[in-house]
């Protein structure tokens, strides 16, 4: 008898392979238990180690011995004529036919589920791996409690002056402020701000004696890598931070094997009196309020008073005021009173110091409102070779690149770009939010939406609605800024856009009562063609350089008929526009389809060539870039079809519009513009199904807020309405 055929009776092959299976499926096992207790390592030593011993043994017993009904006995002592060898090698055969099954179903659900989230955690943990830091705000120790707006800016101006080291990627203001006064572990903000390191410290103030105290630490365990403390004279400020900073850059070389030729030098006034002014011009212009930016600008120019020749006090001065514009911004200057009173600190800050990022930013923003989009361009991004780091920068590139130059791909790297630097940042994840709705990737909104919830609720909420609506479900998106406005009750913004949604679900009376200013675009909606006017007219007559005013006029004239009247305001903004029909530039679609018609109806055919292509042109740009719709009121096939329409291509045209409608598209049906298309037979099924679905979202709206209203805190149905729409929907 061989020894192979021997080895076989016994077994000794099955017990083999049977142990070898069940051995790999323990230490599989025991991978993730272990992991999950955060047992040491040696451990899951011992455990491999006491598996591998007993492999040999298995193998022994195998051979020396047998299981027999009476128990184990030694293989010799058993007569050949009673062994159940076979048997047991049948019983071991289920044993590693069932293991294998249970080793199958682990493989398949450690590939499919386990791993794509652990690939998530090892590319998470490879972005927080890399050159990163932020700088939270410092903590207020002064025995008054009452120098907050220094210790922020000692924080803020070690972020700017850590910005400006190439490789190094630093957190954003917005996202590092946001855990001030909150008793967070270091582990936790590393993990939100998807960074390796974290520059906290203290600082106390009396009289002259200043006392600052600076820590760095390893966001990935907590540990301290270096921390120093300084006390100084006040006077010295300015030495004190370079002597910081110059402390922490040494520390990061280090740490992170940094390349730094020069540590870059805070930005000193001449007295320390200017700089506490621009301190406290800081720390309320970041609180964004009308109150903290009029402030704000008082500081500034309190700064500048004390040192005229501070070039970042002139630069953040321009800015402020840039910021009171009253139409989407904080205060009540026309954007004419904001430009003028702008213009001379942003030459002077440039003039004074043309390597200071600030002072681009200050002359990019002004530019912006002139109208120079290319120029303003040019200023962001000298601004961002000065300082990488610098989020609003690119936050306000996105929005330059895609209302004003129609850039859309550029305009939403930019966006993610701001979101990665400054990732809580309510404006960046909204328009990171809006850029992922636009290209249809709903999974990563949603993903982002949630992370508005702990620290912008109302947002969160408006967010939510903005996704809801997708598709034509305005219902849900009249719900989601009803609940936006619930926790926001003050809100301008909110029921602005609550004048629109009810608008679009045919509640007239809701819509012109929500909002003390309803647009005009509402007011032409519901057959008010001359209030529209009359409204436009008064916002053009209050800023005669507001675009916004223009628009709405020009629009709102063209909408009720009055061609003679809106041409030239239209044709102005088309010359203005650089030949570019852009989403929500300077000449938006809408303002191309009025001025097509009529330039039509003036018989000037080839001027009407030029509009359609270049709406042909936008939706290529935006096609290019992912995008698939834009806002309820204009989609990519939507546009495609209007201009086709307008072309003479009407088979094609009214084929698109249909499907930009069953998108979700509301089509605006008052518009004297487009009367040759709603008199169109091909576009009466068009408007049927945009009826019925106003009436199907109007009946789902109104069957939960007129039973029991969640929203009576900040809101009521006009009287009459659930009676009205009871039985018709």
């Amino acid at each position: 008898m061989s020894i192979f055929r021997e080895l076989k009776r016994r077994n000794v092959f099955r017990v083999g392979i049977a142990y070898a299976v069940t051995s790999w499926l323990l230490l599989q096992v025991a991978d993730i238990v272990l992991e999950i207790i955060v047992a040491p390592n040696w451990v899951m030593q011992v455990f491999m180690l006491a598996l591998g011993l007993g492999f040999p043994l298995a193998l022994f017993f195998a051979w020396a011995y047998e299981l027999t009904p009476e128990g184990l006995k030694k293989e010799k002592d058993v007569d050949r004529s009673e062994s159940i060898m076979s048997q047991t090698g049948r019983r071991l055969d289920f044993l590693i036919i069932a293991v294998l099954i249970l080793a199958l179903g682990y493989f398949a659900f450690d590939k499919f589920v386990l791993g794509p989230s652990r690939q998530a955690t090892e590319t998470g943990n490879a972005a927080i791996a890399d050159k990163s830091i932020a700088v939270l705000a410092f903590t207020d120790l002064s025995p008054a409690g009452d120098q907050e707006y220094f210790s922020d800016g000692i924080s803020e101006e070690l972020l700017n002056v850590l910005a400006k080291i190439p490789g190094l990627r630093v957190a954003a203001r917005t996202s590092s402020f946001q855990f001030k006064g909150e008793n967070r572990d270091v582990i936790d903000i590393g993990q939100q701000l998807n960074v390796a390191l974290v520059l906290e410290g203290s600082v106390r103030k009396a009289g002259v004696q200043i006392r600052i105290t600076a820590q760095l630490v390893d966001a990935s365990n907590g540990f301290h890598l270096w921390s120093e403390t300084y006390d100084r004279e006040l006077a010295d400020i300015f030495a004190v931070q370079d002597e910081i900073s110059a402390a922490i850059v040494n520390a990061l070389k280090d740490h992170l094997g940094l390349q730094v030729e020069a540590v870059p030098r805070a930005i000193t006034a001449a007295n320390t009196e200017a700089h506490e002014a621009y301190l406290r011009g800081r720390y309320l212009v970041v609180q964004r309020t009308t109150a903290t930016i009029e402030g704000a600008v008082r500081e500034f120019e309190k700064a500048i008073a004390l040192d005229p020749e501070y070039a970042l006090g002139h630069a953040e001065l321009a800015i402020a005021t840039l910021l009171r514009v009253g139409v989407g911004g904080f205060g009540d200057l026309t954007a004419t009173e904001a430009i003028a009173r702008a213009a001379p600190h942003a030459e002077l800050a440039m003039a004074l110091d043309p390597t200071l990022a600030e002072a681009h930013v200050a002359t990019g923003s002004l530019l912006m409102r002139q109208g120079n989009r290319e120029e303003a361009l040019t200023h962001f991004e000298q601004a961002i070779e000065i300082n990488p780091n610098y989020s609003v920068v690119y936050a306000r590139m996105a929005g330059l690149l895609a209302g004003g130059l129609g850039r859309y791909a550029e305009a939403f790297t930019a966006t993610e770009t701001a979101t990665r630097l400054d990732p809580l940042s309510v404006t960046a994840l909204v328009s990171y939010v809006f850029g992922l709705i636009a290209r249809n990737r709903l999974d990563d909104a949603d993903r982002e939406i949630e992370k508005l919830a702990a620290f912008a609720p109302s947002w969160y909420a408006g967010m939510r609605s903005v996704r809801a609506a997708v598709g034509g479900k305005w219902a849900d998106g009249v719900l989601g800024d009803l609940d936006a406005l619930r926790i926001d009750p003050e809100s301008v913004l909110w029921r602005k856009l609550l004048s629109w949604e009810f608008a679009l679900i045919g509640l007239e009376k809701e819509a012109l009562a929500i909002s003390e200013a309803p647009p005009p675009g509402v007011l032409i909606l519901f057959g008010r063609p001359g209030d529209a006017i009359t409204t436009a007219e008064a916002r053009l007559a209050e800023d005669p350089d507001s675009f916004y005013a223009r628009y709405d006029l020009g629009l709102a004239l063209a909408g009720t008929g009055d061609y003679a009247s809106a041409r030239p305001i239209l044709e102005e903004m088309w010359q203005n526009s650089g030949g570019r029909v852009t989403q929500s530039g300077r000449f938006p679609p809408a303002a191309a389809v009025a001025l097509i018609v009529i330039r039509r109806v003036a018989g000037e055919e080839a001027g009407v060539s030029e509009l359609v292509a270049a709406i042909r042109d936008d939706v290529r740009r935006y096609r290019e870039a992912g995008i698939v719709r834009r806002s309820v009121g204009f989609g990519a096939d939507y546009e495609t079809g209007l201009a086709a329409y307008l072309a003479g291509e009407r088979e094609k045209g009214l084929a698109l519009i249909a499907k930009g409608a069953e998108d979700g598209v509301f089509i605006m049906l008052t518009e004297a513009y487009l009367q040759a298309l709603y008199d169109d037979p091909g576009f009466a099924s068009i408007r049927a199904n945009q009826e019925a679905r106003q009436a199907r979202e109007r009946k789902r709206f109104l069957d939960i807020v007129c039973t029991d209203n969640p929203y009576a805190a900040v809101w009521q149905p006009a009287e009459g309405t659930c009676e009205r729409f009871a039985s018709t929907g």
